[in-house]
């Protein structure tokens, strides 16, 4: 039996239900199904009548979304939770890439609450974050609230970080809302690629996004570690810089875990939230930014010689290589979700080597 494909429009939504057997070459016939129709801003795959998926099928159902998802068109399956197709795609797509659902009506609600925002619900919380602001003392003190705030405004936002740019062209992380996005960012710093890169430089696009990282080609060491790290969508937003002679520029950065995870709502909040940040830098004085920049920079040779020491340790008591014992320690890193500076200190203070993972 081939595959029959039946489709239907609902609120600026296709849907296409599959029924019979999926055959890995379905890639056309999915694609004749939508080439005739405007975009939608959503495609639903309802795979609930499918007698058979196989695993090569899943590869054709990740093309198909991913084709979309370059074009800004966001995608969702429909499945049956208890059967051989949802098998199928426990096994082959285990870390859940493919978003699913297990009905119509729940693929199309989340889209509406994902993609509507409650502009009473954000005028109050902007609201909230001025009046926090007012009490911070210091520049970090204002950032970090933001930071905070972010997670809160852009629901999609799962780390947030501060990307701030001396006027001599180094980089800085002075807040961050989990040690992941010091870590992407630093990937970037060393790299001299990545979205906070572009964003935070004065002749910057203002914005930079990447709607699935496991596609990007821009910055290509950066989307690996990010994608290692399980996210798959980032938003840096320039910092409007203060004029004068000490130009200090920025970037407020927010990672997603989904794929097309930030709608435009999320950028103009994200531009809100950027220009709060903004009015705190052109406040800032010479002495702060120094402050800042020394701050960090402690911390980052602070934690590169804590991590040579564990790698010296690692080398010595098992007789690996130095990129053996760093790979070593940042594998066990995301297995405990612990810095990986950490990881490194307990292992000096306790001698005991983190089991391999």
């Amino acid at each position: 039996m081939t595959m029959k494909v039946t489709s239907a429009v609902a609120e600026q939504a296709l849907v296409l239900r599959l029924s019979g057997v999926f055959e890995p070459d379905a890639a056309g016939t999915l694609a004749d199904a939508t080439a005739t129709l405007p975009p939608p801003a959503l495609v639903v795959l309802d795979l609930r009548e499918l007698e058979q998926l196989p695993a090569a099928g899943v590869r054709t159902l990740d093309a198909f979304v991913q084709s979309h998802l370059t074009r800004g068109v966001r995608c969702a399956l429909v499945v049956e939770p208890v059967g051989a197709v949802a098998c199928v795609l426990d096994t082959a797509d285990p870390g859940g890439a493919l978003p699913r659902y297990a009905d119509l009506e729940s693929a199309l609600i989340a889209r509406a609450e994902r993609a509507t925002v409650d502009a009473d619900e954000l005028v109050a919380q902007f609201e909230s974050l001025t009046r926090t602001l007012l009490t911070a003392t210091t520049v970090a003190d204002a950032l970090d609230q933001i930071v905070t705030a972010a997670l809160h405004v852009v629901p999609a936002a799962e780390v947030v970080s501060v990307t701030l740019r001396a006027p001599d062209g180094t980089f800085t992380t002075p807040v961050e809302t989990h040690h992941i996005a010091s870590e992407l960012d630093q990937v970037q710093y060393r790299s001299g690629l990545g979205p906070c890169i572009d964003a935070a430089h004065p002749s910057g696009p203002g914005y930079t996004i990447s709607i699935d990282l496991r596609a990007e080609r821009r910055w290509p060491q950066f989307a690996e570690a990010a994608v290692a790290h399980g996210l798959r969508a980032v938003l840096s937003t320039e910092l409007i810089p203060a004029s004068g002679r000490h130009l200090v520029t920025g970037a407020l950065n927010m990672y997603a875990r989904t794929s097309l995870g930030f709608t435009d709502a999320d950028r103009h909040a994200a531009l809100l939230l950027a220009t709060h940040a903004s009015l705190a830098l052109a406040h800032m004085q010479t002495a702060e930014i120094a402050t800042l920049h020394r701050a960090q920079l402690r911390r980052a040779i602070d934690s590169r010689d804590i991590i040579g020491q564990a790698k010296g340790i690692l080398m010595n008591r098992q007789g690996i290589t130095a990129d053996e014992a760093f790979d070593l320690l940042r594998r066990t890193s995301q297995e405990l979700n612990v810095k990986l500076v950490d990881v490194a200190a307990e292992l000096i203070t306790r001698r005991t080597d983190p089991e391999p993972i």
